[in-house]
């Protein structure tokens, strides 16, 4: 290769003590207006080219410097070849090397492009769930925009490409290094002007403008079913944005939670199926047993009828089976109710029984207590303690 006389510092315009920092501008700049692409003559490119390769290279430019020889004898056959990076010496010493592992020598062309995880990590989306929508069920579309690789150019950004000048379309290439005294060997790498992908593009995509990808509007129909426990997902895959380091897409995870809400029935906190309520009934009641009618079960909006027996005691609970939650994939069948229940002596009721004390002895006289009344349970320890709002 010819270089009319000029020195690879003419050749880039530069001086000889210009930093790496000037001999990259300056080839940039030479690059852009004589690439064969822009018009420009193709060998000078060549001279241009081989003269960055050169001198942004701090051993073979301080060899060039010394020698005043950028030796082209490797081309072609060397472990640089056509566009890679020569040495100064007409044999491949890549065998020799080749127990250091890979990275030496003279091997195969490399897989273009970094290579790609199989799939993208899912994204997670909470969902708050109300006791109501876990009772009777609930189906919720989700919209949200993804970005999708171009179906045109398939996620590439261009119609048209030109194989890499600088690394001849392999996507790499090779450099020298120093092993220790009189031995060289030879390092492979991504190409730099092409970012390892052996091509740039010539035209940019009709269809996306070169951006890669097109933003679409998804919607997920996501179903909630009757008795769904808290903490429970819905995956639906490969539904994220497309990403170029993998190979899919990741999924779209829905976790349901419960929402933020005071209701009177609430969730046992780890039988799921099950409702637990708490309720107030002064002495009277206790004694003689009674009626109550609660508000707010989810599957009762007009009020459901509790009966509690006769005899129970302050922080007594009586269990109701049926009344609880749907039970998830099974037709008709439902956890229990647990009420827990406060006995409070009303002021009036105090009253009384401190007038009628000689009464109120007689008819228990001889009475031995044995414990909780007929229906009536005490409260485990592992319950929460007496709401009695």
């Amino acid at each position: 290769m010819s270089n009319n006389g000029k020195s690879l510092y003419d050749i880039l315009g530069i001086g000889k003590n210009a930093d790496s920092s000037e001999i990259r501008k300056s080839y940039m700049k030479l690059a852009r207006t004589h690439h064969p692409d822009k018009g420009g003559d193709a060998e000078e490119f060549k001279q241009i080219q081989k003269a960055y390769e050169v001198l942004s290279d701090e051993k073979r430019r301080s060899m060039y410097d010394m020698t005043g020889s950028a030796d082209d004898s490797a081309d072609g056959g060397g472990p640089g070849g056509a566009g890679g990076m020569p040495f100064p010496f007409p044999f491949d010493l890549g065998g020799m090397f080749s127990m250091f592992g890979q990275g030496f020598g003279g091997g195969g062309g490399e897989r273009r492009g970094r290579p790609r995880a199989p799939k993208a990590p899912p994204k997670v989306h909470p969902m708050p769930i109300s006791l109501h929508d876990y009772y009777h069920g609930k189906r919720v579309k989700i919209q949200f925009e993804r970005q999708k690789f171009c179906t045109n150019c398939k996620g590439e950004g261009a119609d048209t490409f030109d194989s890499c000048g600088r690394c001849g379309g392999s996507g790499s290439v090779e450099q020298h290094i120093m092993m220790g005294p009189g031995m060289m060997g030879v390092m492979r790498g991504p190409c730099q002007e092409c970012g390892g992908e052996g091509r740039r593009a010539t035209r940019s995509c009709s269809s996306c403008e070169g951006k890669k990808y097109k933003t679409e509007v998804k919607t997920l129909d996501v179903v909630i079913e009757p008795g769904t426990h808290p903490g429970t997902d819905r995956v639906f895959e490969r539904e994220c944005s497309d990403e170029p380091d993998y190979a899919e897409p990741g999924d779209v995870r829905i976790v349901f939670n419960d929402a933020d809400e005071d209701f009177r029935f609430k969730r046992h906190t780890t039988a799921f199926d099950d409702l637990v309520v708490y309720t107030r009934i002064c002495l009277r009641d206790a004694l003689l047993g009674c009626k109550e009618t609660m508000y707010g079960h989810p599957g009762y909006p007009q009020g459901l009828v509790v009966e509690i027996p006769a005899g129970i005691q302050n922080k007594g609970h009586i269990e109701i089976p049926d009344k609880g939650m749907p039970k998830r994939g099974i037709t008709g069948a439902y956890g229990t109710l647990h009420v827990f229940i406060d006995v409070v002596a009303s002021e009036d009721e105090k009253a009384a029984l401190r007038n009628n004390r000689d009464a109120v002895e007689q008819i228990f006289k001889g009475v031995e207590v044995k414990g909780p009344g007929p229906g009536s349970q005490p409260v485990p320890s592992s319950w929460p303690s007496s709401n009695t709002s």
